[in-house]
């Protein structure tokens, strides 16, 4: 049986190291994958499950990756997130979040925020961006655009853009 995903895709038009949050938060079942680090090729990458392989800026990266559970009737539900900071000294903070009820009544759904405080990644977080964030987001930061937005595969394997 196929399963539904939700991808999250970043495209850094800024000069800004993108770094993943380290946590996460699954309301039910599981992420196949975090976000990918978008920053400067100085690092050394990362391969962890969560914070994945580091991307030079203004290239595009991953920004989480939630499928179906394995288990019968159980889909995936959780926030992910990542945070960058100027050389001025402000924080930008991004939050990623994807419901994928799979073989439910209800449709996937996913959402994105920017804010300039840590809300935190927890089930607060979680229910707050659930009920009130939208689906695709931009930002202008010093000159630059950030945006987040999410497409959905369909069962033929086709990205579509939710």
């Amino acid at each position: 049986m196929t399963k539904n995903q939700i991808l999250f895709s970043v495209d850094n038009q800024t000069p800004f190291t993108l770094v993943p949050n380290p946590t996460t938060f699954s309301d039910w079942g599981d992420f196949a994958a975090g976000p990918t680090s978008v920053s400067f090729p100085t690092k050394k990458p990362r391969t962890s499950m969560l914070k994945g392989i580091k991307v030079k800026p203004f290239q595009k990266g991953d920004g989480g990756h939630v499928m179906s559970s394995q288990s019968p009737f159980v889909g995936s539900a959780g926030i992910v997130g990542y945070s960058f900071t100027s050389k001025n000294g402000a924080t930008v903070y991004i939050r990623l979040l994807a419901s994928n009820p799979y073989l439910s009544v209800r449709d996937n759904w996913a959402c994105v925020s920017f804010a300039s405080f840590d809300q935190g990644i927890n089930q607060d977080a979680y229910n707050h961006h659930y009920y009130n964030e939208p689906r695709h987001a931009s930002m202008e930061f010093e000159g630059r655009t950030l945006k987040v937005s999410i497409r959905q595969r369909d069962l033929d394997g086709r990205l579509i853009l939710m």
